[in-house]
């Protein structure tokens, strides 16, 4: 549940604050999986982002990661197929009426192009996600032009790792986006 102590418990700066993990999937055609969602308070307030969610008591990052995935899409990746963590982010932000924290590690996984499944999806995703597309950079660019894009430094990440492959440096984010 959005809600709980269990899940958004409160941080040193009185914030509700979790641990997350996060994939972003790419295929065969080199296009990234990105899920677009709103504010269940707020609907007019939309972006887009990867796959992943919070961290269970005692879960590992990767572990993490490979759990939402399969809870997000019904695809069922190994933790030996996960690149990095690439990104570390550590961000504010306003959802669900009230600022909160999060802080998650990204990595990357080469995979071949699948049909997402929602059978896992729990109450707040089938209320929150409204989509889920594979889109090539160019795609990406566009959208960035008109809605958010979180992290926002995805695109440029993404297509530098695109053309370079990853230089094995976990990039460091901090947004705060009250």
């Amino acid at each position: 549940m959005l809600s709980s102590e269990h899940e958004w418990p409160i941080g040193p700066d009185g914030l509700p604050t979790r641990d997350a993990a996060r994939i972003i999937l790419i295929d065969e055609d080199d296009r990234a999986l990105l899920v677009k969602g709103h504010d269940g308070s707020d609907p007019k307030h939309e972006w887009w982002f990867t796959v992943g969610g919070g961290r269970e008591p005692g879960e590992s990052a990767k572990a993490a990661a490979v759990r939402e995935c399969f809870e997000e899409t019904g695809y069922k990746l190994d933790e030996g197929a996960l690149i990095g963590p690439v990104i570390y982010r550590d961000s504010k932000f306003y959802f669900a009426d009230r600022t909160r924290r999060q802080k998650e590690y990204f990595f990357l996984a080469k995979v071949e192009g699948f049909a997402v499944h929602r059978d896992g999806w729990s109450s707040d995703e089938k209320n929150l996600l409204d989509d889920m597309q594979w889109l090539s950079l160019e795609q990406i660019r566009d959208i960035e032009k008109r809605d958010r894009i979180y992290p926002e430094s995805l695109p440029n990440l993404l297509q530098k790792w695109l053309i370079n492959g990853w230089d094995g440096r976990c990039v460091k984010i901090d947004e705060y986006n009250d």
